[in-house]
């Protein structure tokens, strides 16, 4: 953040021809007056004047009063977002943090064909050397600092509006940068996040065990990423964020090399930022490994709670 700037506080009006599609798992009562649901469940009652702005479930937005009654909807949970416009994927940079990963990395540029990425090589043995010149950039940190640290120089180093955070053990799908972007056109919203989902889940037992038991798949159902329900973070392995919002907030806590994604996600919620978690994108998972790394990673994962708990 550049010294003496004024930081950036969420826009909550939404734009005209936003779209909010109440949940299907919302129970409606009184003539649409009184909807129940959300997560955790609550009941949430409208004016008349409001309940008649829903037309079979749908409210658009044309002017400042359904604009007040869809941000109502979101924020209580029991409405989803359904943008109608998007952001341009050249409003994008990805960034890669890896280390000692060459053939999951060169594996990731290949599905990042029309995109430009900046690699941070974060002490790997061997340097990374960038496969084409141009719409791929390596920076290299000749020593490892972690992961965080990778991310906050690839953040630092961008100057587009959005930065893709992509783990170099990840291959996304096709169209899940374009369902990710549309939640942008909500001005309050600094994140989102796709589905995990399993690479090759048939391979070996443990991806077998990890493609049922994932803790990176959160799962079919859409939602807002909010602390104590369901979806309280998402995982940084894939995440679209507004750059200048986490450059303000300083970017991922590097004293921390796990759970990282966890503090920031809780970080934008406290500071009146919105995040949602989109299944419709979704970015595949390298989880082929052995038993003693696969035990090793989730040993060093739970050691995360405890500074987040303090």
């Amino acid at each position: 953040m550049t010294q003496g700037a004024t930081k950036r506080t969420p826009t909550s009006r939404l734009p005209d021809g936003f779209g909010v599609r109440i949940d299907p798992r919302v129970r409606a009562f009184s003539a649409g007056r009184v909807l129940i649901g959300g997560s955790p469940t609550r009941m949430l009652k409208l004016a008349p004047a409001a309940a008649a702005m829903l037309d079979d479930g749908y409210l658009r937005v044309v002017d400042s009063r359904t604009a007040v009654v869809a941000r109502r909807l979101l924020d209580s949970g029991v409405g989803n977002p359904r943008p109608t416009a998007l952001p341009s994927t050249s409003d994008v940079t990805v960034v890669v943090p890896a280390k000692d990963n060459p053939a999951g990395l060169r594996r990731l540029l290949q599905a990042l064909e029309s995109v430009r990425v900046i690699v941070v090589d974060d002490g790997s043995e061997t340097p990374f050397v960038a496969p084409e010149a141009g719409r791929v950039t390596v920076l290299r940190h000749e020593t490892s600092r972690g992961p965080a640290a990778a991310r906050n120089t690839g953040m630092r180093a961008a100057t587009t509006p959005f930065v893709a955070f992509l783990d170099s053990d990840v291959v996304p799908r096709i169209g899940w940068l374009e369902a990710i972007l549309g939640h942008f056109t909500d001005p309050a919203v600094a994140l989102v996040a796709p589905r995990i989902v399993a690479l090759d889940p048939d391979s070996a037992p443990l991806a077998r065990y990890e493609h049922a038991r994932s803790s990176l798949d959160l799962g079919r159902r859409e939602a807002a990423v909010v602390a104590g329900s369901p979806v309280a973070y998402v995982p940084s392995a894939a995440m679209v964020v507004r750059r200048d919002v986490l450059d303000e907030l300083g970017g991922f806590d590097e004293t921390m090399h796990v759970a990282e994604d966890v503090d920031l996600c809780w970080r934008l919620q406290q500071s009146g930022w919105r995040l949602r978690y989109e299944p419709v994108a979704r970015v595949a998972h390298d989880h082929r490994i052995g038993f003693r790394k696969w035990f090793t990673r989730k040993a060093f994962y739970g050691t995360g709670a405890a500074p987040l708990a303090a």
